[in-house]
């Protein structure tokens, strides 16, 4: 819908050249007649959005009504999810995996964990290596040990063109495909050997799409090729803080 203000002066605007072509005296009858016309349902349509407006800015101020009264039960939220990601934190080390190959995240309703493609894949690859597919097995077991509604698995490449031909054969559509099948693996190894039913599991490629920095380093290139998991947990788990 478009911006009530910035209606209203385009309302303004066409409600003056209306009330114009009114008193214009050398305007035909059904000239005039249909400039009437236009004038009055331009002066409902700016009534209604003047309506319209204080309507908005009385539901505005009830909303910072609301928020000042829910402050300290958000703290409270908000120290129950610093816990929790803590938690994750710790069982991320647990695991054994190089140091800066696993991030844990904080998101709305949730969390994620996110994996660097070198624990994962060789380049060019989609066959999860050994001790990648160690990793997410154990992630599987930690995820389904509490409450979820819903995991996204998303891939994600740096801006390097595939250049190999093999790998070009493989993925003619470049990084898109190639992030988009690479998801799908750690989908399938989560709903597979990780027992995580299969209805539960969104997957998606983004390929350069969404990186995290600049792809202006071998380093910063390292961090936006990766694969991450996030889990939308249970209203009544983080409620429950």
């Amino acid at each position: 819908m478009e911006n009530p203000m910035r209606l209203a002066t385009r309302v303004r605007f066409l409600l003056g050249g209306a009330l114009t072509l009114v008193t214009w005296g050398c305007v035909s009858q059904n000239r005039y007649e249909q400039a009437l016309a236009e004038t009055k349902y331009y002066q409902r349509l700016y009534q209604d959005l003047e309506s319209y407006q204080g309507k908005l800015e009385s539901e505005n101020e009830g909303l910072r009504g609301d928020l000042a009264l829910r402050g300290p039960v958000e703290a409270d939220a908000t120290r129950g999810i610093d816990e929790q990601i803590e938690a994750l934190r710790r069982m991320v080390d647990g695991l054994g995996a190089p140091s800066g190959d696993v991030t844990v995240l904080q998101v709305e309703g949730g969390y994620g964990l996110r994996l660097t493609d070198a624990i994962l894949f060789d380049s060019g690859s989609v066959t999860i290596k050994p001790e990648g597919r160690e990793l997410l097995l154990k992630m599987a077991a930690d995820i389904r040990s509490r409450p979820y509604r819903r995991i996204w698995v998303r891939g994600h490449t740096d801006t390097d063109r595939v250049v190999k031909p093999e790998t070009k054969e493989r993925f003619p559509h470049g990084n898109l495909e190639l992030s988009a099948a690479r998801a799908v693996e750690v989908a399938a190894l989560l709903t597979g050997e990780g027992g995580m039913p299969a209805e539960k599991v969104v997957v998606a490629g983004f390929g350069p799409n969404e990186p995290v920095v600049k792809n202006d380093s071998p380093e910063n290139k390292r961090k936006n090729r990766r694969v991450e998991i996030f889990v939308l947990e249970e209203e009544t788990t983080s409620s429950s803080k």
